[in-house]
């Protein structure tokens, strides 16, 4: 095994699409994870810039087209039932008094 730290996925200095603080411009492509989109699971850390996933701390990339990869994580489905709305139970009348 070689003591030589791998290079990032990819290069800083290229002009690649990526975040300037993608986990792509540091670690090699064994070094992160690719997700389809934010999530819960993989939450922004405001201390170093990266989204982690919550069992392990591994970081995460939300932006799978940027760095040419495909997402290997896929966030569940934020779908969200309309409110149910009470049935009517016919009009009230109101009296003012005088």
């Amino acid at each position: 095994m070689s003591d030589q730290a791998q290079p990032p996925f990819i290069d800083p200095e290229s002009d690649y699409p990526c975040c300037w603080f993608c986990p792509a411009l540091r670690f090699p492509r064994s070094g992160f994870l690719v997700a389809d989109r934010p999530s819960r699971l993989w939450p922004f850390d405001a201390a170093d810039g990266y989204r982690y996933t919550v069992d392990d701390r591994t970081p995460v990339c939300v932006h799978p087209g940027r760095v040419g990869l495909a997402a290997e994580r896929t966030a569940p489905s934020l779908a969200i039932d309309p409110p149910v709305e009470p049935e009517p139970t016919g009009k009230r009348r109101f009296r003012w008094r005088r």
